[in-house]
């Protein structure tokens, strides 16, 4: 498999290459800290070669299997005010859309929109304005099918087979428990689980959709890449931001977690840097210690 970084990790002793084979990475900010992994399926003419135990991640909220999981997994070092949502944000321009197929873009989010809410599920988001306001979706990590906690870090990615739940680590059983409002706190870590049938990162694009069949990330997106980040209401419970932003936007809100995803183009030229900066290193520790030699 060609290894290729696939974005990166922010914190606050120096951002992480975040790579799509489940290798874990750690972070910490102000908020909370913790680790998260992505487990990608490999690209089209590769295999998992030997990777068995990341394949079988993939398929345990199936069928169909997901493209994509990743796992987050967070101690809070506040208690979270009203919901914790999870967001994909576009934050170096506009989408590209002409007048009807903004038209067709919002009319469709706004059927999910309902169609969640007829399920208890709030759905925010904003296809944004120049100058005003950026691109993002977001959804409530309570609409997670998976949620695991344990009072310390486990081992990711969690590769325990139930679909839907949630689970706590109990003399290294997973038992199920109640997800309740006010399940988190600060005293626990709790593993989020987020994955897709119909994004591949890889080829950024979306795949699979009815009528369309697979549509290119790049043609709405242009070239930038996709911030992804958890964040809470905040104090006044998002109220404020709501009368701010139309469809609450997460910004001015607590980021616990974030990370940004590198189109194709960026994969390349991200690993590349990260190779230079690391054979600058070495160079500089072979003439630090050529000259402590002399």
């Amino acid at each position: 498999i060609q290894m290729e970084a696939s974005g990166k990790v922010f914190s606050a002793s120096g951002n992480a290459t975040l790579s799509p084979w489940g290798e874990p990475v750690g972070f910490d900010n102000e908020f909370c800290t913790g680790s998260l992994c992505l487990v990608h399926h490999p690209p089209e003419g590769d295999s998992w070669k030997g990777m068995t135990s990341f394949a079988e991640v993939l398929e345990i909220s199936g069928p169909p299997s997901a493209v994509w999981e990743m796992q987050l997994q967070v101690r809070f070092k506040v208690v979270p005010q009203g919901n914790v949502w999870c967001a994909f944000e576009c934050r170096e321009g506009p989408l590209q859309l002409g007048v009807f197929s903004r038209g067709l873009i919002h009319g469709a989010l706004r059927f999910v929109q309902t169609l969640a809410r007829s399920r208890g599920v709030e759905l925010r988001y904003e296809l944004g304005k120049e100058g005003r306001s950026r691109p993002h979706l977001a959804v409530p990590v309570t609409a997670f099918l998976r949620m695991f906690r344990s009072d310390g870090p486990v081992p990711l990615p969690i590769t325990y087979p139930g679909k839907k739940g949630t689970w706590h680590l109990a003399d290294g059983v997973w038992q199920p428990i109640e997800r309740k409002p006010d399940l988190f706190d600060t005293s626990h870590y709790f593993t989020l689980i987020v994955n897709a049938t119909n994004v591949d990162w890889h080829t950024w694009s979306l795949v699979g959709l009815p009528g369309i069949g697979t549509l290119n990330l790049a043609k709405v997106m242009g070239h930038q890449a996709l911030h992804t980040f958890v964040y809470d209401d905040g104090e006044d419970d998002g109220k404020e931001n709501r009368a701010s932003a139309g469809s609450g936007g997460p910004q001015g809100r607590r980021h616990f977690a974030e990370l940004e995803l590198f189109p194709p183009h960026r994969r390349k030229s991200a690993a590349l840097a990260e190779s230079v900066a690391s054979e600058t290193a070495n160079q500089a520790t072979c003439r630090s210690s050529c000259l402590v030699s002399l």
